[in-house]
């Protein structure tokens, strides 16, 4: 049967499936997301990593640390936390990211974590904001970032679907924060509430990518899970500005770089976005009725 955008990528992630299941909102799947993303929390992490017994990353490459929250401060307690999630980070080969690095979630974005049409989550509430870039990003809860780092996987209900339709083109001035204020108070009856949602119309392709991760990070703020974005042109381009980007740069020292292939950063590389270019994941156009969200760019 047709599937979701989202349904299809849980497809995609999920474990332990029948020969021939396919997934479906409302089923509660065992998933194994392409990566976890923790930041100031790891340490309270960490704990209850400890906790369950655990004393080795099931995906060492799957976890991400970044120091995000709390870096201006410089009391001794903050800095001997930061100091033990960076050792622990180094014991476990996590790729670490210290305090003044960047923001957690841009990192993810920026740096070929958060790949379109991936499973992406992380301890915090703006995972949503991989939606951006066509990534299923949603929030997991510290107990379940441990149980990911010794497992590799965790459950997850698939949330009902709400398609988002965006018609026109902003108007000068206007972004993608008035956008999602827009649509935060237009529709404020829990229309969307714990849902993940699917951005589609003419308007997507006049948004910029970071119109979309801003859209797509607040869509916490309208009370959904995730907020997905499709894979286009725009996309494609994006990421491929950011590859040329970071290979002028050089690779950014951390386990990973050892992936690298001839050089090429193993997550933002040209092989990679050609593929994804060629076949990208897309929701099958007959998916069944959803409710839906119609706004037009132009009244923004």
């Amino acid at each position: 049967m047709p599937q979701t955008l989202i349904e299809k990528i849980a497809q995609h992630f999920a474990m332990d499936l029948e020969p021939g299941q396919e997934v479906r909102s409302g089923d509660f799947i065992s998933i194994r997301p392409a990566y976890v993303m923790t930041h100031d929390n790891t340490g309270a992490v960490m704990g209850k990593f400890r906790a369950i017994g655990a004393s080795k990353m099931a995906i060492p490459r799957q976890p991400i640390f970044a120091l995000d929250h709390n870096v201006q401060d410089t009391s001794e307690a903050n800095l001997k936390k930061y100091a033990d999630i960076e050792a622990f980070a180094r014991e476990m080969g996590v790729d670490f990211y210290p305090a003044g690095r960047g923001i957690g979630h841009q990192i993810m974005c920026e740096e070929g974590y958060a790949w379109p049409g991936s499973f992406v989550v992380a301890s915090d509430s703006h995972s949503n904001m991989y939606g951006g870039l066509g990534c299923l990003g949603t929030p997991v809860v510290r107990t379940d970032a441990a149980a990911i780092w010794a497992t590799g996987r965790t459950w997850w209900q698939i949330p009902p679907v709400a398609r988002v339709e965006l018609h026109g083109q902003l108007p000068p001035g206007s972004t993608g924060k008035d956008v999602i204020i827009t649509l935060c108070g237009l529709f404020n009856s829990d229309e969307v509430l714990n849902h993940a949602l699917e951005f589609t119309g003419g308007g997507v392709a006049h948004l910029s990518i970071d119109d979309r991760l801003t859209i797509a990070n607040m869509t916490t703020e309208w009370g959904a899970l995730a907020g997905v974005f499709p894979v286009d042109d725009v996309t494609i381009r994006w990421l491929r500005e950011r590859a040329a980007f970071v290979a002028r740069r050089g690779l950014a020292v951390v386990p990973s770089d050892a992936d690298a292939l001839d050089g090429a950063h193993s997550r933002l590389n040209e092989t990679r976005i050609a593929r994804l270019e060629s076949d990208p994941v897309r929701a099958d156009t007959d998916a069944g009725e959803l409710k839906g969200v119609v706004e037009n760019l132009v009244a923004v």
